[in-house]
């Protein structure tokens, strides 16, 4: 079959220009962890676990190729909408999207040879429920594969946050600080949640990288921290201290920034695949 030489497409047209903005380069770190590492493999059934708009889920269909079928699931109606644009343009066969629970999905058993998930394990309010619902629709010798940022993210700036904290009189909120670092769980818990949920560990592996800012008034502004960190950091503090609190934040990673030339945030990551057992 050679489908792609019979493809075409309009440059110029706004359709066109809107996929080529496939990921952020927040998703595309761990996708790529995801993708260096996993096995090509012909006549596979496979599970995009919050799958969002599409990353890597389209990836993975134009790599595996048209033998393997590639289920994506979301709860989030608006990704599910933006990964259903996509699907329509680039007219892939073997792909399939749902707007569906994690902890419910409307899937049978026993379906899937590997279920994937980038960056979806610390979003899910209940994980042991979604790894019980992996283990139901995997089948006997599948693999789930999972990537996800560690305790530890961005550790530069907890460390930041919590010197502010002392600096102002504002101690009592350390703890609340202390619970929205630590919530992205360690290398030693998300094994032990796959084995406790009968996947035999077969492979993990841990890199990092680091994000660079000129200054902390750049990382504060970043869409990436606007849209998905900056919610829980002011979920740390009350309402009323939150302006004072965060100025004086600001103006100590600028201090910092200017110190060393640039503010640098570290991400260690982790590639983390089980196998169901016979």
């Amino acid at each position: 079959m050679q489908d792609y030489l019979r493809f075409t497409y309009d440059a110029e047209s706004a359709e066109t220009a809107s996929f080529f903005d496939e990921c952020s380069l927040w998703a595309a770190r761990f996708g790529l962890l995801l993708l260096n590492n996993l096995e090509l493999r012909p006549n596979l059934q496979i599970l995009d676990l919050a799958c969002g708009t599409g990353f890597p889920l389209f990836e993975l269909a134009h790599s595996f190729g048209s033998t393997c079928q590639i289920t994506g699931v979301d709860n989030w109606k608006g990704g599910i909408e933006r990964a259903r644009a996509k699907l329509q343009f680039y007219q892939l066969a073997n792909v399939q999207l749902l707007e569906a629970d994690a902890r419910h999905l409307p899937l049978p058993d026993a379906s899937f040879d590997l279920i994937i998930s980038n960056l979806g394990i610390n979003n899910f309010a209940n994980p042991d429920a979604v790894m019980a619902e992996c283990m139901r629709v995997a089948r006997p010798k599948a693999r789930l594969v999972m990537t996800t940022n560690l305790s530890g993210h961005m550790a530069e700036f907890y460390t930041a946050f919590r010197a502010t904290l002392h600096e102002l009189g504002k101690s009592a909120y350390l703890e609340r600080l202390a619970q929205n670092e630590s919530h992205r769980g360690t290398k030693e818990g998300f094994v032990e949640l796959l084995q406790s949920n009968d996947f035999r560990i077969v492979n993990v592996k841990e890199e990092q990288f680091q994000l660079r800012y000129l200054n902390g008034s750049a990382l504060l502004n970043h869409h990436l921290s606007k849209i998905g960190f900056l919610g829980g950091w002011r979920q740390t503090v009350k309402p009323e201290d939150e302006e004072q609190i965060f100025a004086h934040l600001e103006n100590k990673l600028n201090q910092l920034a200017q110190a060393q030339s640039e503010l640098r945030m570290s991400v260690p990551m982790l590639y983390l695949e089980g196998e169901k057992s016979a």
